[in-house]
């Protein structure tokens, strides 16, 4: 597969390294009736979602690269020279589109995990789910190239996600951070928390049926146990921080001077089940009342958040844990990329991938700008202003080219 997206890169370089190659490519596409607002993007080689964002969108105009050799000779010359790997054909084609079927996945559950303005925390058990029934699948599949892929990455997954250790106070040392051997981790039981702490799943049959099907029957049951205890253990240790008193109050006697006869033992059982009540403990009243009642609808308006406020009052020790919990971001994605892109910093925000279409055509001005300066300079305009511009110019076109 390797040589067939090099083809499609060498293509898609052609066409977007030249002005004239960009308009004639255009024209073309609006001739096929190509529908779509996204542009050609080359790629950062050793970037894979950059890879798949260029597949994604090269695909859309297939026709139109074919279009293209016929329109400008020099495409396949220079694709077919001594250095090149030749012009993509049909099979380069379904190579191309299987790859970015296949990474599309990916793609789309790392911009999830990674959002910046949402819960994640929730999220990342479906998540895991969600990889491991794509590499079932393409274990599955009839294609040699999907298999081979499904096996590399199942090899990969099983180490972080599909491997279950039994240890001693697995639990106990899960909620208090202790450490255990490196060899013998396994994952982090608070995703599974998280998942609890959600109104829509909790710890329901659907959270025990995908914990079966990650690790299988036999240790899925001992995964389900151990986050049952988990959960139920890290209750526990906030209620003791967290929980009221037992201690009653002194009561105020409405008559205090006048204590009316043929009440003594009502006002001696009333405090006996109010202190039988406060002794049975907040665990059975909470979170039991919180599991037992309805799972929320499962719908893409649902705030997590939202919900855990409007029920705080109800559930104030189980409303803490999810205060806790659901503050972890999943990945560290977003904070590293606050020092990547500090370059890219400027009075209002930045989104590269919508502001694509708009950085290509930034950078097709500074192209045109810079020959128009480099012809000028051939004349005999040579002054320190227009060396200057000259500078100036190279330089963001570079930069539009990485952000590209």
């Amino acid at each position: 597969m390797d040589n067939s997206i090099k083809r499609v890169r060498a293509a898609v370089r052609f066409v977007k390294n030249g002005s004239s190659r960009l308009a004639k490519f255009k024209k073309l596409a609006e001739e096929e009736n190509v529908e779509t607002n996204a542009f050609l993007k080359l790629d950062v080689c050793t970037r894979w979602n950059s890879t798949y964002l260029m597949l994604n969108t090269a695909i859309m105009y297939e026709k139109v690269f074919v279009r293209y050799e016929e329109e400008d000779p020099a495409y396949t010359i220079e694709l077919c020279g001594d250095k090149g790997l030749g012009i993509p054909v049909e099979y380069d084609w379904e190579n191309a589109k299987k790859m970015a079927e296949f990474l599309g996945h990916f793609y789309d559950i790392t911009l999830r995990v990674s959002s910046t303005l949402s819960v994640t925390a929730n999220e990342f058990f479906h998540e895991i789910g969600e990889i491991q029934v794509l590499l079932r699948d393409w274990a599955d599949s009839e294609d040699l190239l999907r298999q081979a892929m499904a096996k590399r990455m199942k090899d990969k997954y099983d180490k972080y996600w599909g491997s279950w250790h039994e240890n001693e106070n697995e639990f106990a040392n899960e909620v208090r951070g202790k450490g255990r051997a490196k060899e013998k981790e396994n994952m982090n039981l608070l995703i599974f928390v998280a998942t609890a702490l959600d109104p829509r799943y909790k710890l329901s049959s659907y959270t025990k049926l995908v914990i079966l099907e990650m690790f299988g029957e036999e240790k899925g049951q001992k995964v389900w146990d151990a986050v049952n205890e988990c959960f139920y253990a890290l209750f526990e240790e906030y209620r003791n921080i967290y929980a009221p008193s037992d201690s009653l109050p002194n009561e105020v006697d409405e008559e205090p001077t006048q204590k009316r006869r043929g009440s003594l033992m009502r006002s001696v059982i009333a405090k006996k089940m109010k202190v039988g009540s406060a002794s049975m403990g907040t665990t059975k009243s909470e979170i039991d009342k919180y599991l037992s009642e309805d799972n929320e609808n499962d719908s893409k308006k649902f705030d997590i958040l939202t919900w855990w406020k409007v029920n705080e009052s109800r559930l104030p020790i189980l409303a803490r844990i999810a205060r806790d919990v659901l503050a972890i971001p999943i990945s560290t994605v977003a904070s590293e990329s606050v020092f990547s892109m500090d370059w890219l910093r400027r009075s209002t925000p930045i989104n590269v991938d919508e502001d694509a279409e708009e950085i290509a055509k930034l950078e097709e001005e500074l192209v045109v700008e810079y020959n128009a300066e480099k012809a000028a300079a051939k004349e005999g305009c040579k002054g320190s202003g227009k060396a200057q511009s000259s500078v100036s110019i190279t330089k963001p076109s570079c930069s539009a080219v990485c952000v590209d």
